[in-house]
């Protein structure tokens, strides 16, 4: 039973005992009854609300992981499934030293041994050879 059909069901039960309206107690036992049905239809709108804003910001999050997802792909993930990106991986950052832009670099796009910057379209080597330990 909605609260709106509760209140109301309240406010029958309170007329059904004949009270005496022109009494203190009538009086406020009529306005209790009245308030009460205010509230009902006031938590009643508000609930609505609350489910229309649920379904829009499920709609927004969807409809933002969806664009992640484009982005990352073209971005990031040229060379690989869509199930395999980014899982678990480590990113890397470097710094164009043309234009200033942060790059985010995963394992595969390092291997490559190069990168153009998405910003300035810069080409970016680079070299590991030194990196070698020997052991």
């Amino acid at each position: 039973m909605e609260l709106s059909n509760k209140a109301a069901y309240l406010k029958g039960l309170m007329e059904g005992l004949k009270i005496d309206e022109s009494t203190d107690q009538g009086k406020v036992m009529k306005a209790m009854a009245e308030l009460m049905e205010e509230m009902a239809k006031a938590i009643e709108d508000v609930t609505v609300l609350a489910d229309e804003t649920v379904d829009v910001v499920d709609s927004l999050s969807d409809d933002l992981s969806d664009l992640e997802d484009d982005f990352y792909d073209e971005f990031y993930d040229d060379d690989e499934d869509d199930d395999e990106a980014f899982d678990d991986e480590t990113l890397y950052e470097c710094v164009c030293p043309t234009c200033g832009e942060t790059i985010v670099m995963d394992d595969k796009m390092v291997e490559k041994g190069s990168v153009e910057c998405p910003n300035c379209g810069e080409s970016l080597e680079f070299d590991f050879s030194d990196d070698d330990v020997e052991e």
